[in-house]
């Protein structure tokens, strides 16, 4: 079994004995994640290892690929979820996520690009320590 199928066995078990499910719900968020980062890294080797070229247009054929993935793993590929998607647009057909999901990697891109060619990026580190928690603050000016 899965770490998502044990995860969701799990949050069955507590709906059914009528328990707070909400850290399994958790779980499950980060169990996905993580899953997508070592798809990810994985098909990034794998990539590399055949001698691609791991690019923009390689993201794009490879992770918002419609043919490969259902609009709402397209959608969280692009940086956004289908929800806000739906809040936005008003709709949450197959078009309109597939569409505002380009659109929004493509801004996403831009702004990370233009953030990189910077050269007077001036970066702060803040480290906060209350009693049993810390805080990681960074600034960018």
């Amino acid at each position: 079994m899965t770490v998502t199928g044990a995860v969701i066995k799990n949050i069955i078990r507590k709906l059914f004995a009528g328990k707070d499910y909400r850290s399994e719900v958790l779980a499950l968020i980060n169990a996905e994640f993580l899953q997508f980062a070592v798809d990810f890294f994985k098909r990034v080797a794998c990539a590399k290892l055949d001698n691609e070229s791991v690019t923009v247009d390689w993201y794009k054929k490879e992770f918002l690929n419609s043919d490969i993935y259902r609009p709402e793993e397209i959608a969280i590929h692009s940086g956004l979820n289908k929800k806000t998607i739906t809040n936005t647009y008003n709709s949450a057909r197959k078009e309109i996520v597939l569409d505002a999901s380009y659109e929004h990697y493509d801004t996403l891109y831009s702004a990370i690009n233009s953030l990189t060619e910077q050269d007077d990026l001036d970066l702060k580190e803040i480290l906060f320590n209350t009693n049993s928690n810390s805080d990681l603050l960074i600034e960018i000016e």
